[in-house]
């Protein structure tokens, strides 16, 4: 049992990074998840992959901007 649940506690962080790194949503980690504590590299790699979204929504906006001055 206790095997069953560490690797489902395991899979579900790895979905929850998988989905904040595919998606534009700005996700934030709990410290503790069923009594486990998040390691401070995981909360790291969240915040950076917002980081990576967030520039490529901006890099967005500035190319439109571009494109439409041009035309």
């Amino acid at each position: 049992m206790r095997t069953l649940l560490g690797w489902s506690l395991k899979l579900s962080i790895g979905g929850l990074l998988y989905i904040g790194m595919t998606s534009g949503f700005e996700m934030k980690l709990p410290k503790t998840i069923l009594g486990y504590t998040v390691p401070a590299s995981a909360q790291q790699f969240v915040d950076r992959t917002s980081q990576i979204a967030d520039f490529g929504q901006q890099t967005q906006a500035g190319f439109k901007g571009i494109g439409d001055a041009l035309k």
